[in-house]
């Protein structure tokens, strides 16, 4: 069985918050942000991070922190970019 696109970028992506958070992984629908797993600075670390790792361009139409409140909003974000991109 082969692994999905999305459960790729998924698991890079908790790979990356792993880095950031010693605590449990976040469940793929919590908001992050609500939690305070991550704030607005560290956002801006996960946008540096998403472009160079999926080669995607975040615009400035882009910066809602709704797009990163989530991890599923995050990998929904990544494919909609790659899509499009």
């Amino acid at each position: 069985m082969t692994t999905s696109v999305r459960d790729e970028i998924d698991q890079i992506v908790l790979d990356f918050l792993a880095r950031h958070d010693p605590g449990p992984a976040p469940d793929r629908d919590e908001d992050m942000f609500e939690t305070g797993r991550v704030n607005s600075l560290f956002v801006i670390q996960l946008i540096g991070f998403l472009e160079n790792t999926f080669e995607v361009k975040v615009g400035v139409d882009d910066l809602d922190l709704a797009n990163f409140a989530t991890v599923n909003k995050v990998v929904d974000f990544v494919l909609q970019k790659k899509s499009h991109g």
